[in-house]
């Protein structure tokens, strides 16, 4: 589980870093410019995958 939650926070971080690489340099802003859906989508696919596999093995989110 610990090396699961290392993982998950890496890829939070990475997505967080595309978002704010796609939204913050104008260059690249205009040149790729899903490139801020994309990091907002892997933040997201990744934060529902988590809460979805929690529930379904019945792991506390406080613990």
């Amino acid at each position: 589980m610990k090396n699961l939650n290392i993982i998950e926070s890496i890829l939070i971080l990475i997505g967080l870093l595309v978002f704010g690489i796609g939204s913050k340099i104008d260059s690249i802003n205009q040149a790729w410019p899903w490139l801020k859906i994309a990091g907002l989508g892997l933040v997201f696919v990744v934060g529902l995958s988590d809460a979805i596999y929690r529930l379904v093995t019945r792991k506390s989110f406080l613990k």
